[in-house]
């Protein structure tokens, strides 16, 4: 299944073009839809493609000597046979091209850690051979830490090489109903608060039973494939999981503050800083500034949260209840979910919904075009989101309720928004549930 991705592929057709030899690396955690992205890419077009895996150098290898074979076609090919990748990149840069051929190598960081000094010879061969060839090189990879420093970092062996390069993250809300087209509006945001948007997990989810038959049978369930994914993810990544579990265990729980972080476990805030940039830098953590904020780098208002709505869910419902479904009491977490889903993970995912949208569409909302949208909040006070240009100021409040009194929420909106100073012409908005529906 292949859904938008349309900017990016368009990054992928713009290096195709280009004369002269290009290099992309395309990165992002795994199921985000990397290798469907390229399928869709290579189409039609010249291309060796190498899954790499954690086998042995000496049978992949061969794999792409085969696949180099199947390419070219011709008599003398039949024979080649290659001794080590060096020799492989060397052969495909002495070919006479008509057409740029497209070289993908997917999951490379699985060729790194079988032989370390990898992506220092793919640079060598790369400055003196294949940046002049009629070649298009990927390389494609899922665990972050590793295709930092082997090619994104500044001290990284293929750092400067590459002519693009593509994040590829969760795609967003307004796609989910290309995912699942018989779903109501109600329903989608109680998936994209729970299973979230990385389309492999959509994919699993289930039309025909109701939400909480997909819960059980594809989260809940120790043999399914979703029960084990927050442990995957991130042992993938960082080898002492200990102290990174239980601060993203406590963020789910909505302690999102360095003090109340380090108060839940017990330990002095001070240690916590590296911990916190390790998840930023993996991209499972974002830490938040107040919208207003002047000198952000300087805030000590910052607030973490888990930037996946799924691992946010994994960690709240399923890490601290292992005890009860490893041994199928499944009902349990259930009812939990039943009785505080929709507060603690519905209703703060509808305000996503509404940053996105805004960003997406400001005019269905405002009378002017945003330059920021974001969150604010002071010791005391908070509001959901602030929308703001150089001359307006839009205070804004989402209410996932089934019953609101827009006048009384109004009327404390405007309260909280006195304790802002901006000289800007002021408006207020009030988005419910109601909204959403009848959008």
């Amino acid at each position: 299944m292949f859904i938008n991705r349309i900017d990016e592929l368009k990054i992928l057709e713009d290096e195709y073009q280009k004369n002269n030899a290009t290099f992309s690396v395309i990165y992002g955690r795994r199921r985000v839809g990397k290798t469907a992205l390229i399928s869709q890419y290579i189409l039609n077009k010249p291309h060796i493609y190498l899954y790499a895996t954690e086998g042995n150098l000496a049978g992949q290898l061969k794999s792409f000597s085969s696949e180099i074979v199947k390419l070219l076609d011709i008599s003398y090919a039949q024979n080649i046979e290659f001794k080590t990748f060096e020799e492989v990149f060397t052969f495909l840069s002495t070919l006479e091209l008509k057409q740029k051929l497209i070289l993908v190598i997917d999951e490379y960081q699985n060729l790194c850690k079988l032989d370390n000094a990898f992506s220092s010879t793919l640079q060598k061969i790369w400055d003196m051979k294949l940046s002049s060839s009629n070649i298009h090189l990927i390389l494609c990879g899922s665990v972050l830490s590793m295709m930092h420093s082997e090619v994104l970092a500044y001290d990284a062996p293929l750092y400067g090489r590459r002519t693009s390069n593509i994040h590829l993250k969760a795609v967003k809300f307004r796609y989910l109903k290309k995912f699942l087209p018989t779903l109501s509006k109600l329903d989608l945001m109680s998936v994209y608060a729970s299973f979230g948007t990385i389309p492999k997990y959509l994919q699993l989810f289930d039309e025909t039973k109701s939400i909480e038959d997909n819960f059980r049978d594809n989260i809940l369930n120790k043999n399914s494939y979703l029960y084990s994914e927050g442990n995957f993810l991130l042992k993938q990544e960082i080898n002492d999981v200990g102290s990174y579990f239980a601060i993203l265990e406590s963020i789910s729980k909505g302690n999102t503050k360095v003090g109340k972080i380090s108060a839940t476990l017990g330990v002095n805030s001070s240690y916590l800083p590296k911990y916190l940039n390790k998840l930023i830098e993996l991209d499972i953590l974002v830490k938040e500034i107040p919208i207003t904020e002047s000198s952000p780098l300087k805030s000590k208002l910052g607030r973490y949260r888990i930037k996946d709505k799924f691992l946010n869910f994994w960690f709240y419902y399923i890490y601290k209840n292992y005890s009860y479904l490893e041994i199928n009491q499944d009902q349990i977490v259930i009812d939990e979910i039943n009785k505080n889903f929709n507060d603690r993970f519905v209703s703060f995912a509808f305000e996503d919904f509404v940053l996105e949208d805004i960003l997406h569409e400001p005019l269905k909302y405002l009378d002017f075009i945003p330059k920021k949208v974001g969150r604010w909040w002071n010791n005391k006070e908070e509001i959901d989101l602030i929308a703001m240009d150089d001359k307006h100021i839009c205070f804004i409040e989402c209410k996932w309720q089934n019953i609101v009194d827009k006048k009384s929420v109004e009327i404390d909106l405007i309260r909280k928004s006195t304790l802002i100073n901006e000289d800007k012409k002021r408006s207020y908005l009030i988005i419910t549930k109601d909204d959403f529906l009848n959008y």
